[in-house]
């Protein structure tokens, strides 16, 4: 019997516009990149990558998102989100900040990156309060989608 290894990998959604809050959800974003994987691959690229894709995690406020293909697609696949620049109607680029073969290393990193971004933005809220609600807001973590 054979195993089948996928990659995850983590990528940051940098929008153009200055937004707080994006309004998508995993659906939006894996129909962006398969339709972008068919745009400079072709059928085959997009036959390659839509077999064991899937967008296991996506967190609006901090803009991170893990998205699962099969091993031998993912180069094909992070060769092309470089070159994504609309997620649905936002002008947004795609930064890949880690790429794993296990969803637990790429836990491990999202959470020591939310912790960096927890201490930048934590330094900028003035009250106790709002401080814990953003705090928890981030720290959710939560892969059953």
């Amino acid at each position: 019997m054979v195993r089948i290894k996928n990659r995850y990998i983590v990528v940051r959604i940098v929008p153009q516009a200055d937004a707080k809050i994006l309004n998508f959800h995993d659906g939006v974003l894996a129909k962006c990149v398969l339709r972008n994987v068919k745009k400079y691959f072709g059928d085959y690229g997009l036959g390659i990558v839509e077999h064991g894709f899937r967008v296991k995690y996506c967190n609006e406020r901090t803009k991170v998102a893990i998205i699962r293909c099969l091993h031998r697609s993912h180069r094909t696949l992070t060769a092309t989100l470089p070159l994504i620049t609309m997620i649905g109607d936002v002008r947004a680029k795609f930064h890949t900040l880690y790429t794993g073969a296990t969803i637990i290393q790429c836990n491990k990193f999202i959470i020591n990156h939310q912790q960096k971004f927890l201490n930048e933005m934590v330094g900028q809220i003035v009250s106790a309060k709002e401080r814990n609600d953003f705090i928890k807001r981030v720290m959710e973590f939560d892969l059953e989608q």
